[in-house]
Order: structure tokens, then sequence, then C-alpha cells
């Protein structure tokens, strides 16, 4: 299966943990000398409906995607580890 980056985008990123959904991927992290995906960024809200910019993000090393669907990502993280602001 192949995927484009902007599809990556419209799919729930889902922790299996706890079964909530983190948001969509807005971002991604990539070794240019492999060539190889190592994060997905998946932004969190934003402060007064988008005018003071986002509350912060999720930083998901690519390590801990257990699977990519049609419409989800499933993803197995800590999410206080994974948590940037």
């Amino acid at each position: 299966m192949q995927v484009r980056f902007w599809e990556l985008g419209n799919r729930d990123v889902i922790n299996c943990k706890n079964g909530r959904k983190l948001g969509y991927v807005g971002d991604i992290g990539i070794d240019l000398k492999n060539g190889c995906i190592t994060d997905l960024y998946v932004p969190v809200g934003s402060k007064y409906c988008g005018c003071m910019g986002k509350k912060g993000e999720y930083r998901i090393p690519f390590n801990c995607v257990v699977r990519i669907g049609i419409d989800i990502i499933l993803v197995d993280i800590d999410e206080k580890q994974c948590f940037i602001k």
C-alpha cells in the first residue's frame, strides 16, 4: 500500500493504550540520509479559536505506529512522553 503525505492528514490518530483520538497528522520528520520517516507530528488544538497558535503537539516516533489503515492510524505511545509544548 502506498500513501501520500496529504492522505495521512485525513486519518484520525488513535492511541491503542487508551483508545483516545489524538488528532490528525500535521507534519512528519524524515531522516534525509536514509530517506525514512522518523516521526509523526500531531498538533493539539489551538488557543482561542486558532488566533494565538497551537497548544502543543505530539511527536510520535514512527516505530510506535502499529498500523496505518484506510481512515485511522493506530499508535502505541505514552502520551506524556510524546507531548511537546
